[in-house]
């Protein structure tokens, strides 16, 4: 019992609470508007003096005094100036029509507040007399003094006169209530009763009383509620409170409550004002139930809901239509508290079930017809009678789950609310649009939740689909456009709860073990989900373009087509597990590109392109690492394969994603599927056959793209290509068989230098050609594929041929690039030739030079053998080279940086090379004395070959020889050898000094020539 005084108690202080905040406003407004009219009143004062001071100084007659209102006797007027009050006089002189509009709204004034009167009458001028006033003020009129401020109202003369007033009456009530049969021991039921009748009609007369003077209206009026509320609980007490009980028929109890309601609302009413009425029904809960305990008590609340109802629809008070609405059913609630200590259970008997849901289904009907035919006026109106609407059925529900004794009817329950709701929401469509929207929603949430009662598994969400959808098509074909929104909510939570009670479990499931089980059920409520939310999202709204003409409804439906992708996405999951999942998803993906196509559809364009995104991450996480066998072929194979398929006819798709003007569709989807189908040559070959089928499948890209002009593939040709290229590094090179003639080596790298070159040579095709042209990276792309043949067949070289032979195979390589450069006519074999011709020195110098000989088993592998065999070969090159240099003469002559003696010019590298592996060699391989005439051998042949090709860095390079070993005698020969060895030395080397000697004389006017 004191719980519940103190709940009423709080919910009593709330009430005033919000009401005197309500009534503060009122005063601020109504001291506005009296602010407005003095104001005014003051700028007629003027208009008046002003008036006199512009009419003319000579007499002219003068009109009878007339005072806004009416006429009235000059005696009347006069004295009412003595008394201050202000006068309007006549005649005025006419400047402009002035209207001044002055209304101060009787209705918006609360009863509880005095108006100050005027000690004299009179009226606002019509609109034909303001006419007269002028609109100008003379500049050297004096402005008024501003009005008086408004008087501030403390919180200490608020708290006393209104809020302690009501605090006091609720305490007094509730105190006799629940005190008067305790109190009053010695006295039987009847002087209770009488004592009781006495006091309320005592408070309720004293009220009324002090009503009539304004200085006690506020606490009247507090009296007024509380002695209605307590008659009425005296009332009720005649026959439902023992110590109070008079009566013996619970019928006659009936009618005097009835009477007494009655009388309550009737004089409320008459007062016009919330806080008394709200007061007295208030109270009147309170007290009602203080003492309740059967069934037969409820009706007295019921009783007060009826009146309660009656007021607010009448006086349109929606606050204290909700403030009733939770007494209601908060005094029902402690009832069935008492009735049912331990809650309502399922299954539990309540053998007052019957009649408590009965009640409970009456409130609700009540407070349902004031919503649905009471029409707001105001926003603050609306707001608070949809929020009272929507916890009514909060209300309703809650006790009717607590007082649960029979859980099989809830499903009828609800499809029955469900329903009513929808008659009710469309009985109030003709009134107000609020009405209509909440009672609907309320309505689909009933039904919503009535189908999980009756239906178990995923049969149930079907029925949840099928209900949002019949509520989206309802809106459809009626225009409704809460309908069509309710059913997108409805599809939002159907989706919600299938992700939540079907996949995540199953998701759970699949993590832990291995699941081929296809799931039907939640595979066709997913798939079903899919099909109507994309039929919503994509054709509704072209069919019916009306339906997205709000931003709401057009980002609401843009969304649900992307919840369809992920439903879909998911029942695919469900349908086809494993490594089955990416082939479903790819054909979804040309589904989607297919449906983007025909509808010009953006949504589905970009969703096609998500779920090719995700297939490709599944196969790169999941696919790629499949051990699994399918009819004794490799699943991984078989899907991938299949993927990199699928990818690639869906580079037709025409439709473009959100946000992307380029046309990426077909480079896009081509480089996933040529990335997968790479990746899955890696998996699935031997480690030396990934470069071969790399460069395979490289070349036919580039065929393809070549043929078809589309660029894009060739350049995925060239990835592979590269990327076969850097593989036979770490596998082909690597790979050597001794017990074949051919060694995997051979047969596995040869292919790629033939491709190598091959696209090297379409590309250059393709640039001398006039009607094809071909952009710097293709040039570029041609070349390194040139430089990655040269490169690759030099490094097969290298592991096929002896080692002491490499120097001479690379001498050879050198000769056939630079013969090849020549009948070409291309440089960029001439520079490979000279990089060979580098390596080639560098493999002599470091292999036989600058190492100590191995023992040679056959001449064919010494020293001298090798380095003179390959200085043989540079020097064969020099014809070719010369020739070259010929043929880039043209080209020379512009260039004048490094490329102009190396590039342009072969010839010198392929003499200074072998010209200094000789000298090294003899250096190397003779001794003392014979180092110099070796040096001065090699220097006069060098002269001679130099005077025959008449090229003077070769006479140079004879001379300095020459001049080397002069040097050599001079400084080590005379000193450290032998005596025979100095002469002979001395004589070989006098006598090639004399033969150049007489050489330059010989031929002194060739030489010139060439100086």
């Amino acid at each position: 019992m004191e719980d519940f005084v103190l709940v009423v108690l709080v919910l009593a202080v709330l009430w005033l609470f919000i009401r005197t905040r309500g009534r503060a406003a009122d005063r601020r407004k109504l001291a506005e508007h009296n602010d407005l009219i003095g104001r005014l009143h003051q700028r007629v004062l003027l208009l008046e003096e002003a008036a006199r001071a512009a009419s003319p100084a000579t007499q002219q007659p003068v009109a009878e005094p007339i005072v806004r209102g009416g006429p009235f006797p000059a005696a009347v007027v006069a004295t009412s100036a003595e008394q201050g009050v202000p006068q309007l006089l006549e005649p005025l002189v006419v400047a402009q029509t002035v209207a001044v509009p002055v209304s101060v709204s009787v209705d918006a004034v609360p009863q509880d507040i005095v108006l100050p009167m005027p000690s004299a009458p009179y009226e606002t001028a019509s609109a034909a007399e303001a006419a007269e006033l002028p609109t100008e003020i003379p500049a050297a009129h004096v402005p008024p003094p501003p009005p008086p401020p408004k008087r501030h109202v403390s919180f200490e003369e608020r708290f006393g006169q209104n809020w302690l007033n009501k605090l006091g009456i609720v305490a007094v009530v509730i105190g006799l209530a629940g005190g008067l049969g305790l109190l009053l021991r010695t006295i039987g039921p009847a002087g209770k009763s009488a004592i009781g009748i006495v006091l309320s009609l005592a408070i309720l007369g004293g009220g009324i009383l002090l009503e009539r003077k304004q200085q006690y209206r506020i606490f009247a009026r507090a009296l007024i509620g509380g002695g209605w509320a307590l008659t009425f609980f005296v009332t009720f007490a005649l026959y439902h409170v023992d110590a109070l009980q008079v009566l013996q028929s619970q019928t006659v109890d009936l009618v005097l409550m009835l009477i007494v309601a009655a009388a309550m609302v009737a004089h409320s009413l008459k007062y016009k004002s919330q806080v008394v009425t709200g007061l007295a029904f208030l109270l009147a809960f309170v007290t009602v139930g203080i003492s309740h305990v059967t069934m037969f008590s409820l009706v007295a609340g019921a009783l007060l809901a009826v009146g309660l109802v009656y007021v607010v629809a009448r006086e349109y008070w929606f606050e204290l239509g909700l403030a009733g609405l939770v007494g209601v059913y908060l005094n029902h609630f402690l009832w069935l508290h008492r009735v049912l200590p331990d809650g309502g259970q399922p299954g539990h008997p309540f053998p007052g079930f019957i009649g408590s849901a009965a009640l409970l289904l009456f409130y609700w009907l009540i407070f349902r017809l004031f919503y649905v035919l009471r029409v707001p006026k105001t926003r603050t109106q609306e707001l608070v009678s949809s929020f009272s609407a929507i916890l009514n059925s909060v209300g309703l529900l809650s006790l009717l789950k607590y007082q649960s004794s029979h859980p099989e009817w809830a499903f009828y329950g609800l499809l029955t609310l469900g329903v009513v709701e929808f008659v009710f929401a469309f009985v109030a469509r003709r009134r107000w649009r609020g009405a209509f929207i909440v009672l609907s929603s309320i309505a689909s949430i009933l039904l919503l939740a009535a189908v999980p009662l009756r239906f178990n598994g995923s049969h149930w969400t079907l029925l949840w689909l099928l209900e949002a959808e019949v509520l989206f098509i309802a809106g459809l074909r009626m225009k409704e456009i809460v309908f069509r929104r309710l059913g997108v909510i409805a599809g939002f939570v159907t989706t919600a709860q299938l992700l939540v009670a079907g996949v995540a479990p199953l998701v759970d499931f699949r993590q832990v073990q291995a699941d081929a089980t296809h799931h039907l059920h939640l595979g066709i409520t997913l798939s079903a989900a899919a099909v109507l939310f994309w039929f919503n999202a994509e054709f509704c709204t072209r069919r019916w373009s009306f339906i997205v003409a709000d931003e709401i409804d057009r980002a609401g439906l843009g969304f649900t087509s992307y919840m369809a992708l992920g439903v879909a996405t998911l029942a695919l999951w469900v349908f086809f597990p494993g490594a089955w999942t990416i082939l479903a998803w790819l054909v979804a993906v040309l589904v989607l590109a297919w449906f983007a196509d025909r509808l010009s559809s953006r949504n589905l364009a970009t969703q096609a392109d998500i779920l090719a995104a995700g297939a490709i991450l599944r196969a790169a996480t999941v696919n790629l690492f499949v051990t699994d066998h399918w009819h004794g072929l490799s699943l991984r194979a078989i899907t991938v394969a299949l993927s990199g398929v699928l990818l690639y006819v869906a580079m037709r798709r025409k439709t473009r994603a959100h946000g992307i003007v380029a046309d990426y569709i077909a480079p896009a989807y081509s480089w996933a599927a040529a990335a997968l189908i790479g990746t899955l040559l890696w998996y699935e070959l031997e480690p030396i056959a990934v470069a071969i089928a790399w460069g395979v499948f490289g070349l036919l890209l580039f065929e393809v793209g070549t043929m078809l002009r589309r660029n894009y593939l060739r350049h995925q040709g060239y990835a592979l290509l590269t990327a076969s290229f850097v593989r036979l590094w770490f596998s082909n090179l690597n790979v050597g068989d001794a017990s074949h003639f051919l060694s995997p080596r051979l047969y596995t790298i040869l292919p790629l230098i033939a491709a190598y070159f091959w696209v090297y040579q379409r590309l250059h095709a393709e640039e001398q050609r006039a009607e094809f042209p071909v952009s710097s990276f293709e040039r570029n792309a041609g070349v390194v594929a040139a430089w990655f043949g040269t490169v690759a067949a030099s490094a097969l070289l290298y592991f096929e041929v002896r080692p002491d032979w490499v120097g001479i195979a690379w001498a050879l390589f050198a000769l056939g690039l630079i013969a090849l450069g020549w009948w070409l006519q291309r440089t960029l074999f001439v520079a490979q030739s000279l990089v060979l011709l580098l390596a080639a020195a560098v493999r002599e110098l470091m292999f036989h030079l600058f190492s100590p000989e191995p023992l040679a088993t056959a001449f064919t592998s010494s020293r001298v053998f090798c380095v003179g065999a390959a200085c043989a070969l540079m020097l064969l090159a020099l014809p070719l080279a010369f020739r070259v240099r010929s043929q880039l003469a043209p080209q020379a002559a512009a260039k004048s940086d490094w490329r102009r003696y190396t590039l342009f010019r072969p010839e010198q590298p392929f003499f200074f090379t072998p010209l200094v592996l000789i000298a090294v060699l003899l250096f190397i391989q003779l001794h003392a004395g014979m180092i110099t005439m070796g040096w001065g051998v090699l220097g006069l042949l060098a002269f001679l070959f130099a005077l025959t090709v008449g090229e003077r860095s070769y006479r140079l390079a004879g001379l300095s020889l020459l001049m080397l070993g002069v040097c050599k005698i001079i400084i080590y020969d005379i000193w450290r050898i032998s005596l025979t060895d100095r002469f002979l030395t001395l004589i070989v080397m006098g006598a090639a000094l004399l033969l150049v000697s007489f050489l330059y004389s010989r031929y002194k006017e060739t030489v010139l020539k060439f100086l």
